[in-house]
């Protein structure tokens, strides 16, 4: 059985090719004088692409968001930047049967709400089995949609009781949407008072939000893991990535994310900055909505999988560093294949005339894309209609923004096709192909309910390596039968200022609690 909490199961994480040691192109060149004069090393301006929907933290999904969420509210487990599983507010974790449904938890005692109320294990049963069961627009209910109960054996000890064998179910500790939230408050203020005034148990406390613009947060002096090394952040919400390169390069942010890679390799010459590009645990993809016409039709799917290069994008974006997929898996994780998915014009054009389209008569559909939620995501999704546009495939390619396509993904109201990064801090195929394309969730787009049963096998297998025999067959046919289309490892870039020392995940997240100054 695949046990995350297994030293040896941490060996083969560690072994995976998700580009741990990274791309540095920075300067390591000093600060100029005068920057380094006006340095406040107590605080950290962060150049940011995306703003919090909400502050429920087991409401959303949201990639890009986690490491704000993670700075408020902490989280059970945590991948560290090797992407090796580890102890947070949960210390020991552990399988007290065979049959993977009943799994031992341990709770740190010297943890503390921001309000200074002490977290325990009904705090636990609360956010992640009773408050789901309650609401089931939650989405931490659909990441343990097997938990049936936790059985709370003290203040710091429990079991999560799972009503199937759910082999992969430590990981989700450490996974999207998953953060413990006190009770009492929550039960008080109720969702609307806690999203106006969150209250979390992480390393800095949300002191002022003014959406759209900025996140203020300042370091709690009572949290577990001791007050932070940088007191002050505050993350600068700015959608547009030319501003965020701005930002950082005129010193009036510290650090900016995902900017577009000609920039990184432009600002790795100026002194005073620091920059990383580095593929990592992320897959970009196009996301088909099966409900939305005329995505139904296997061969005009075909024919957008066909007339996509790759290879060109990767070279044309991401300067070859960003690996072209054939499957919804980056090389070196456990399930993935060695199978090619052609590209291939002359076979895209037969695909679109069995549909009754061509050039003469082209097919008409929208292509829905972030602009700055991942470095140059835009201009690929101009790219990929323009490949779409030789071959027949009109796509007008409309600009939107990662709440709007979570919200209509959730809601099954997507308008087209959408250029999606798909965020896997684990590597475990349960959180690739086994959510991409489980019909049941709220946020999937290819509705189709055969698939169900088979997932459902998967999710179950306790035997780790048909598990992910199973897994390689999934990723296979669901690129041969363009049930999404997967295009490229997901490349994350950042520039700092060269008085800092950060620590960078090869899950991209940014955590402020890791940072200091030099």
């Amino acid at each position: 059985m695949d046990d995350p909490s297994n030293p040896a199961f941490e060996t083969q994480r560690r072994s995976l090719v998700l580009g741990a040691a990274g791309v540095a192109v920075g300067s390591l060149l000093p600060w100029r004088r005068a920057r380094a004069q006006a340095l406040d090393k107590s605080s950290l301006a962060i150049a940011y692409p995306v703003d919090v929907p909400t502050w429920d933290p087991d409401a959303v999904s949201i990639p890009t968001i986690q490491a704000i969420y993670h700075s408020v509210f902490d989280s059970p487990l945590r991948y560290s930047p090797q992407l090796k599983l580890e102890p947070r507010q949960i210390t020991q974790w552990k399988w007290v049967d065979d049959k993977a449904t009943r799994l031992q938890i341990t709770l740190r005692s010297d943890i503390l709400f921001h309000d200074g109320s002490r977290m325990t294990m009904e705090d636990v049963k609360y956010s992640l089995s009773d408050r789901p069961k309650a609401d089931k627009k939650l989405v931490v209910g659909g990441m343990l949609n097997t938990l049936a109960d936790i059985e709370v054996q003290s203040p710091t000890q429990g079991v999560m009781v799972f009503n199937r064998s759910t082999p992969a179910a430590p990981i989700y500790l450490a996974f999207l949407a998953m953060y413990i939230v006190p009770k009492a408050y929550m039960t008080q203020v109720g969702p609307e008072g806690f999203n106006a005034k969150p209250i979390g148990a992480g390393p800095y406390r949300m002191v002022e939000h003014q959406r759209g613009s900025r996140i203020v947060l300042e370091g709690f002096d009572k949290y577990w893991g001791g007050m932070p090394a940088i007191p002050h952040v505050t993350f600068d919400v700015v959608p547009e990535p030319s501003a965020r390169v701005a930002l950082v390069e005129s010193g009036r942010a510290g650090m900016a994310v995902q900017l577009p890679l000609r920039e990184v390799q432009r600002l790795a010459s100026k002194p005073g900055l620091v920059t990383r590009i580095w593929p990592f645990s992320e897959v970009y993809m196009l996301r088909i909505p099966s409900y939305v016409k005329p995505f139904d039709d296997d061969h005009v799917r075909a024919a957008m999988h066909l007339a996509i290069d790759t290879a060109a994008l990767s070279k044309a974006f991401y300067g070859g560093v960003a690996k072209p997929l054939s499957v919804m898996t980056p090389e070196g994780t456990p399930s993935y294949v060695d199978f090619k998915f052609p590209f291939d014009k002359a076979k895209a054009l037969e695909e679109l005339k069995a549909a009754g389209y061509g050039p003469a008569n082209p097919v008409s559909f929208t292509l829905l894309s972030t602009n700055g939620t991942f470095p140059n995501d835009y201009d690929m999704a101009r790219a990929i209609a323009q490949m779409w546009k030789a071959v027949g495939i009109n796509a007008t390619v409309e600009e939107t923004t990662p709440a709007k396509l979570i919200e209509a993904a959730q809601n099954g109201k997507l308008t087209g096709v959408l250029l999606y990064s798909w965020a896997n801090t684990t590597g475990d195929p349960e959180n690739y192909a086994g959510r991409i394309f489980d019909p049941r969730l709220r946020f999937a787009t290819w509705k189709d309910m055969a698939l169900a049963p088979r997932i459902d096998g998967l999710m179950t297998e306790v035997d780790d390596a048909k598990r992910m025999a199973g897994y390689k067959s999934l990723n296979v046919e669901s690129s041969e039968k363009s049930w999404a289309i997967p295009l490229l490892q997901g490349v994350t870039t950042v520039a700092y200022s060269s008085a800092l020392a950060p620590v960078l995940f090869d899950n991209g997240y940014v955590l402020p609690v890791e940072f200091r100054y030099k």
